[in-house]
């Protein structure tokens, strides 16, 4: 199969989301080998957990990068060009390169009889782009869970667990443990495994250490650290401690929950083969940006954060609380996918919210609007609730928070959503495809 243009090629992505995310590795196994198994050429970070992950990935990327490695970057999902989950030293993968590589995966699918998922193509082409790139180093954010993701296939240096929550449950467990066997799986022997735990589920943490033969490294154990102060200049500072780059460092990073990524970044740093000094470290620090994580709106009170879980809502929450001026209000401009908790995020963002602006995220198959605001209205009589189409609704929440000085505005829920109010901000009507949005399959 040949791609005309990145279009064609984006076109065909989106038609894979039917098969869904299978938990079984033999067919892009199949797929690599037939490509000569590109994955084995070069050494790697890998990098599970509920939240966190794709912050924690940029934040390893761009130190590494200040310390002189080429490295490559996998993470998902884009947001409004598919090549943003594949990057060679922080710049997206030029596209007749990207192309070649996605023709290249066809082709092998075609001669070993298989067909792989939109993540599994995706993964595959990365894996192929990073081995002709040359890299010193590839961080690659799982998909989800660790054991049956298709980033497992190439054997980790470094592998890191950011955060363990409920979520993808029909696929996970239901249970913290359950989903913590699924995750831990991505540990090495020998190899170190930087992870944050809860505290019930550190007997099977230590199982799992015991049965795979990991070092362990946990945060409130073996390194820890605190914000300095508040946000200034669109910089914070915080201490890590615990480990060999300890220190205090700024950043421009400052929403409440980035901390935990940057300490987890660092003790990442510090366990890894590659030498990276203090001063690599300060210099990639201040010029860190995560696109879709708290990200400010030009011109308005406004931000786009991309959490779609509970555990990221009482985050996000939390972050909010920080920012918002005493008796201003706060709505949010909110979508959610089905397979989602939406009922538990909804219930812990109506807490911080005077209103909510609903939606379905485009491209997506989303809870409908009145469905939410029916739930709404349930948990929290007479807030004020907004439904309407998707550039309506956008529309009437943009004007709603430039009406009042002291208003905030929120896009959240789902990241397909932060890409669509990117994409309507900067005028594009052009549609969005989603991606892999299909419910999952279970391990047989």
């Amino acid at each position: 199969m040949k791609f005309a243009d990145l279009s064609s090629a984006t076109e065909y992505l989106a038609s894979l989301t039917r098969h869904g995310v299978h938990p079984e590795l033999d067919s892009i196994s199949k797929v690599l080998s037939e490509l000569g198994s590109p994955q084995d050429k070069f050494p790697a970070i890998q990098i599970t957990g509920t939240n966190g992950k794709g912050s924690t990935s940029v934040i390893l990327d761009l130190i590494y990068r200040r310390a002189g490695l080429r490295t490559g970057l996998f993470t998902s999902p884009h947001l409004l060009d598919v090549r943003e989950r594949i990057r060679i030293d922080g710049t997206l993968v030029e596209t007749d390169v990207f192309l070649e590589a996605m023709q290249s995966v066809c082709l092998a699918q075609e001669k070993t009889g298989v067909t792989l998922t939109f993540f599994e193509t995706l993964t595959a082409v990365s894996f192929l782009v990073f081995s002709l790139s040359r890299i010193d180093l590839a961080v690659l954010e799982v998909g989800m869970g660790g054991r049956w993701d298709a980033t497992s296939l190439c054997v980790p240096e470094v592998s890191v667990l950011t955060s363990l929550a409920k979520d993808h449950t029909e696929i996970l467990g239901d249970t913290l443990e359950l989903i913590l066997q699924e995750k831990a799986a991505i540990g090495r022997s020998g190899k170190p495994f930087v992870a944050t735990l809860p505290p019930e589920v550190l007997p099977e943490w230590e199982r799992q250490r015991s049965l795979r033969g990991f070092r362990p490294l946990l945060r409130g154990q073996d390194f820890d650290g605190n914000w300095e102060g508040e946000a200034e200049a669109g910089e914070r500072a915080f201490s890590f401690f615990g480990q060999a780059l300890s220190g205090t460092y700024r950043t421009s990073l400052t929403a409440e929950y980035q901390l935990h990524n940057l300490l987890t970044a660092l003790a990442t740093v510090s366990v890894g083969p590659w030498p990276v000094s203090h001063e690599a470290v300060r210099g990639a620090l201040p010029h860190l940006f995560h696109s879709g994580r708290w990200e400010p709106v030009p011109g308005f009170s406004a931000f786009l954060d991309g959490a779609h879980n509970p555990e990221a809502a009482e985050h996000l929450v939390r972050q909010i609380q920080t920012v918002r001026q005493e008796n201003g209000k706060v709505a949010f401009l909110a979508g959610f996918l089905r397979e989602k908790d939406w009922r538990s995020m909804v219930h812990i963002l109506a807490e911080a919210a005077d209103a909510f602006f609903l939606t379905v995220p485009p491209g997506t198959n989303g809870v409908e609007p009145s469905t939410i605001a029916s739930y709404l209205t349930e948990q929290r009589p007479g807030i004020d609730c907004h439904t309407g189409s998707f550039r309506e609704i956008c529309q009437s929440a943009f004007n709603w928070v430039a009406g009042e000085p002291d208003r905030i505005l929120v896009v959240t829920g789902s990241l397909y959503l932060v890409a669509g109010v990117q994409k309507w901000l900067s005028g594009d009507d052009s549609p969005l495809h989603a991606g892999e949005r299909t419910s999952a399959s279970p391990p047989s």
